[in-house]
């Protein structure tokens, strides 16, 4: 089993790592492996990649739609809260 955190090294060089509750307890080993470039990452073409996506997944939900639902959440919250704290005044 491996896991990999990726972190910033400060100018202490003083790192902490949180490390998952599934990570068994006692020894490990530790390997620090420096990244000398950093991955070109332009947003833009990963936020326009994103769009669409659902519609790809053949998803045929509409923004109304989604509203609607939405909508009906609130309602059956209220609902809920209704009978839970009913209004004694």
């Amino acid at each position: 089993m491996s896991y990999t955190q990726t972190v910033e090294i400060p100018d202490s060089r003083r790192i902490f790592l949180d490390l998952p509750l599934y990570l068994p307890v006692g020894k490990a080993n530790i390997t620090v492996i420096p990244q000398t470039e950093k991955p070109a990452v332009n947003a833009y073409e990963a936020a326009t990649s994103l769009r669409g996506l659902a519609k790809k997944m053949g998803s045929t939900l509409t923004v109304e739609q989604f509203h609607e639902m939405q909508q009906e959440d609130l309602r059956l919250e209220e609902e809920k809260y209704s009978r839970l704290f009913p209004n004694k005044g």
